[in-house]
């Protein structure tokens, strides 16, 4: 029966040892070769070997079991015609002879152990225990009814449970005592397969437990149970350092991320004004949610361009971006054209029906631009639409559901309006979770230069020209109030652009609003060091540049001046560059 078990622990033992190993019964008949002893016999993994003498008489395997003397035998066997050296020894479990095991080793190598004294020596290896001992996993052994027969040296350390308080106990009452929480190897009984588990032990040391069965070749009931306990703290304290350094490589790569975004999506908005580099960098964080938000400002100053930006910038840039002029669009038509309709729904509807602008923009983002211009009528169910996040097209009784994004924009003063009865309080707040005030462009002065540069580059690659802005005309436009905000100085670059002769747009080639806004007192430092002709030139300046401010236009100056319309604009040019170069 003994022999039997040792042929049952062979194979789960003996394969993981890093020696060459032959294990034999109490007959000396082989029960077990590892890959490393098979290679150096050279035998395959499939090859049948000798089962009585697989080392061909070299070793006398029955004098060692019955004398307990272990021999040291230099090999060759005809097979692998190699010269090893068979270190073999009796095992005995309980004062039982139980059989031997032989271990190999390549003449060249047991040469140099035996000269460094590394080597496994007689008195180090006298049985199986001692490879036990040494193993670097806990080994626990039971019997087919769970009492415990062996634990090795690792175990003791890994557990801090000494062998004495176990062994010759049953795992039952190891458990029932609480020694033991769980216990695998009565698992591995009660499911005759094996069992891993993970424990962690009141050391706080994490463990993992195999429990594999051996069963009896006759009867197939469980004989031994053989349990590896390795200590897997480290692996895991590792496992979980790695981790956190990738959780934190990804918040790295997110902010690296995030930051690439921003550049990109700052880069389409021309500024050098810190006070809207800020702007941008809250709308782009803003856009990561889904709040809806309100954006004022002046006309002009870009609202739908930011209302782009916030799109583009979100997880609903895969989707549709749908526009609504507010004000561009008829009273009688605007419901219509938000909700849709369905066929036959008014006089004059198509026959299909149509889906409305809201329903269009399902998924995505809907700009309301001049939201300020829409009715109270409109208002009050547009508020039902955000609300409810559902619409109902005209004519129809069947409701739709809306995922959209809402972005509102106006230049009106929405809370006087709500102070007026012209703007619903409760939409204004449903609209307005995030606000932004987008400043004119005279109140960033920094932007106009690169902005000059932006609208002139663009220019030229659309007709395929060099063109560019000198410095006088860049200084002259930096001057100037731009009412009409960066939608003016677009128009200013560009009519500046197509009138001007040269490559060079100068002073000369801006439009006469801009020329007529600048004031000549800002040229006179004393007008006692000026000649009589630059004191003319100045009084006829400022002549015109009243009359104009005064009529309005160059043409009802012209009339009230009883000179040509034409005569004033060459003559405001012409005095202005002079008092430029005057300066």
């Amino acid at each position: 029966m003994v022999s039997k078990k040792i042929q049952g622990i062979a194979p789960l033992v003996l394969t993981q040892m890093q020696a060459a190993l032959i294990a034999y019964d109490h007959t000396g008949k082989t029960v077990f070769l590892n890959d490393k002893a098979r290679v150096i016999l050279g035998l395959g993994t499939d090859e049948k070997t000798n089962k009585k003498d697989p080392l061909e008489g070299h070793v006398d395997i029955v004098k060692v079991i019955n004398t307990g003397d272990p021999s040291l035998d230099m090999v060759t066997t005809s097979k692998s015609q190699k010269t090893f050296f068979a270190h073999t020894f009796s095992l005995e479990i309980k004062n039982h002879k139980n059989g031997a095991i032989s271990i190999l080793f390549p003449a060249d190598k047991a040469e140099r152990m035996l000269l460094n004294r590394q080597g496994p020596s007689v008195e180090m290896v006298s049985d199986l225990e001692a490879i036990m001992e040494n193993a670097y996993d806990g080994i626990y052994i039971t019997d087919g009814n769970a009492n415990t027969l062996k634990v090795n040296r690792a175990y003791e350390r890994i557990t801090g449970i000494k062998r004495e308080e176990i062994l010759g106990r049953n795992m039952r009452d190891l458990v029932a005592s609480g020694t033991f929480d769980r216990s695998v190897s009565l698992e591995v009984i009660e499911k005759k397969t094996p069992v891993t588990i993970m424990q962690e032990l009141r050391s706080g040391k994490k463990i993992l437990i195999t429990g594999s069965p051996v069963f009896n070749s006759k009867t197939h009931e469980i004989e031994i149970v053989v349990t590896n306990v390795r200590d897997i703290t480290e692996l895991i304290a590792l496992k979980e350092e790695l981790h956190e350094r990738t959780l934190e490589a990804n918040r790295y790569y997110a902010e690296l991320e995030k930051m690439k975004t921003m550049q990109q999506h700052k880069a389409r908005f021309i500024t050098k004004s810190r006070k809207m580099s800020e702007i941008l960098e809250t709308v782009i964080r803003a856009a990561q949610f889904d709040s809806n938000i309100l954006i004022t400002g002046e006309s002009g100053v870009g609202k739908g361009i930011l209302a782009v930006l916030i799109h583009e910038a979100s997880s609903r840039r895969e989707h549709p971006f749908v526009t609504i002029n507010c004000a561009g669009i008829p009273e009688d038509l605007f419901e219509s054209e938000l909700f849709g309709y369905e066929p036959g729904a008014f006089s004059g509807a198509s026959t299909k029906g149509k889906k409305g602008l809201l329903e269009v923009g399902d998924k995505g983002t809907v700009f309301l631009d001049e939201i300020g211009d829409m009715s109270l009528r409109l208002q009050a169910k547009l508020l039902r639409v955000i609300e409810e996040k559902e619409m109902t097209r005209l004519g129809s009784t069947r409701t739709i559901k809306l995922n959209v994004r809402i972005i509102a924009a106006t230049n009106q003063d929405i809370p006087s309006m709500i102070e007026h009865k012209r703007f619903r309080q409760d939409l204004f707040f449903r609209i307005n979770t995030i606000s932004v005030m987008i400043p004119p462009l005279r109140e960033r002065t920094e932007d106009v230069v690169p902005l000059i540069q932006h609208f002139t580059k663009k220019l030229n690659e659309r007709y395929h020209i060099r063109k560019h802005f000198s410095p006088q005309a860049a200084q002259i436009l930096l001057s100037y109030q731009f009412p009409g905000n960066v939608r003016e100085l677009s128009n200013i670059v560009e009519q500046a652009f197509l009138m001007s002769k040269n490559d060079l747009v100068d002073a000369l080639d801006l439009p006469v609003q801009v020329m007529g806004t600048l004031d000549a007192q800002r040229f006179i430092v004393n007008s006692a060091d000026k000649s009589y002709n630059d004191i003319v030139n100045l009084m006829e300046y400022k002549i015109l540049k009243n009359a104009v401010d005064k009529y309005g236009s160059t043409h009802k100056a012209a009339r009230n001046l009883k000179i040509s319309q034409s005569t004033i604009v060459r003559k405001l040019k012409k005095l202005n560059t002079m008092l430029i170069d005057e300066k």
